[in-house]
C-alpha cells in the first residue's frame, strides 16, 4: 500500500465516521475549509477569502468538532507517513540485504573500516562509547497515552493490511478493527480534565519504555554486535554502551511535587515494569527450551548455576550465627 492509498483510507474512514456521529452537513463544512485551504497554499487568492467566510460562519460546537477533524486528520496522515517510511525502509532492506542499510549502525561500521580505522582503534572507540537517552520530566509528547495507544493499534493493523494473503474476510475485519479506532479517537477527549502528575508522567514515560524501547534497544546491540563480528573480528564489542535515563519522578530542580515519597515510587514503577517485562520473556524462554533432560542432559555448569539460585524452603531460615554477644 503507497502513502496515498492509506491516507485516502485513514481519511475515508474518518469521513464516515464523523458523517455518522456528527452529521454530514459538518462533514462537508470540514471538507469546504480543507480545500479552501488546500487552494490557499496554492496560491489560489480568492481561496483565502472563501477560507475567512468559512471559519467565521462556524459556531462554537461547529468549531469544536471542526478542529477535532482536523486533529484527528493529522494525526493518521502522520501515521500514514510513518507506515510509508517503515515500509520504504523494508524495501531498501530487502533489495540490498547484503550491504548494510544506509544511516544503519551496520553503515556506520562499514564506512569506518572503508576509512581505514584500525582495529585498535575501533577497540578504543568502543571501550569508550556511551549513550544516554534522557526521557524529559516536561514532555512534549502532549497527546494522552490512551489516544497514543489507539494510534499504535491503527499502525498495526496497517502493517497486517500491506499482507497479499489475507483473505476478503480478514481484510474486512482489519477494516472494521480501523474503523472502531478511528470512533474510539473521535469519542475520546484529546485533553485532560486533569493536570498529570508526577506519577502519571513517570506512567507515559514507561509506555514509551516498554512498548518501544524494550525491544528497540537489544536490536540496536545486536546490530552493533553483527557489524563489528563482521568487520572487526578480532575487536571486542562493548557488553553495555546505551543506556536509558529518566527525569521524571527524581527531577527535584524547582519541581515541589518531587518528594522522596514520589521517588520511591517511581523507583517501584521502574522496578515493576523491569520484573514484568523480564518474566514474560522467560516465561516465553521457558515454552521454547522444552529439551528434555533424558534427550539434552544440562551440563554441570548450568546444574550449579540454577542450583545456587533455587530459593530455599520455608522451614530454612539463611540466618548467620552472631559472632559475639557481647
Amino acid at each position: 500500500m503507497d502513502l496515498s492509498t492509506a491516507i485516502r483510507l485513514l481519511g475515508d474512514i474518518l469521513g464516515e465516521v464523523i458523517t455518522e456521529l456528527e452529521s454530514s452537513a459538518l462533514f462537508e463544512t470540514e471538507e469546504r475549509i480543507r480545500l479552501a485551504a488546500k487552494d490557499r497554499r496554492a496560491g489560489d487568492a480568492g481561496a483565502a477569502k472563501q477560507l475567512e467566510q468559512e471559519v467565521e460562519a462556524l459556531t462554537v460546537d461547529d468549531a469544536r468538532a471542526v478542529s477535532a477533524a482536523f486533529t484527528t486528520y493529522f494525526d493518521l496522515v502522520n501515521l500514514a507517513e510513518e507506515y510509508h517510511r517503515v515500509q520504504q525502509l523494508r524495501e531498501r532492506e530487502r533489495t540490498q540485504h547484503s550491504s548494510p542499510l544506509g544511516e544503519s549502525v551496520g553503515d556506520a561500521v562499514a564506512s569506518l573500516k572503508n576509512e581505514g580505522v584500525t582495529s585498535a582503534q575501533m577497540q578504543s572507540l568502543l571501550d569508550n562509547l556511551s549513550v544516554e537517552l534522557v526521557l524529559t520530566a516536561h514532555p512534549t509528547e502532549s497527546r494522552r497515552r490512551t489516544v497514543v495507544s489507539k494510534l499504535q493499534r491503527v499502525a498495526r493493523s496497517l502493517e497486517r493490511l500491506a499482507d497479499n494473503q489475507l483473505t476478503p474476510r480478514e481484510r474486512e475485519g482489519t477494516l472494521s478493527a480501523i474503523r472502531a479506532e478511528v470512533v474510539g479517537l473521535w469519542l475520546t477527549d484529546r485533553t485532560r480534565t486533569i493536570n498529570p502528575t508526577v506519577t502519571d508522567e513517570v506512567r507515559i514515560g514507561l509506555h514509551f519504555v516498554e512498548s518501544v524501547f524494550w525491544d528497540t534497544l537489544p536490536a540496536l546491540y545486536a546490530d552493533l554486535d553483527e557489524a563489528v563480528a563482521s568487520h572487526y573480528p578480532e575487536v571486542a564489542p562493548p557488553s553495555s554502551w546505551f543506556r536509558l535515563a529518566s527525569w521524571m519522578g527524581g527531577d527535584r530542580d524547582g519541581n515541589p511535587n518531587v518528594s522522596h515519597e514520589v521517588t520511591a515510587e517511581t523507583l517501584r514503577l521502574h522496578r515493576g515494569l523491569a520484573v514484568e517485562s523480564h518474566r514474560k520473556t522467560l516465561q516465553d524462554l521457558a515454552r521454547r527450551l522444552s529439551m528434555s533432560s533424558e534427550r539434552l542432559p544440562a551440563s554441570d555448569e548450568i546444574n550449579a548455576w540454577i542450583e545456587s539460585r533455587r530459593p530455599l524452603p520455608p522451614h530454612v531460615e539463611n540466618i548467620e550465627e552472631p559472632s559475639s554477644l557481647l
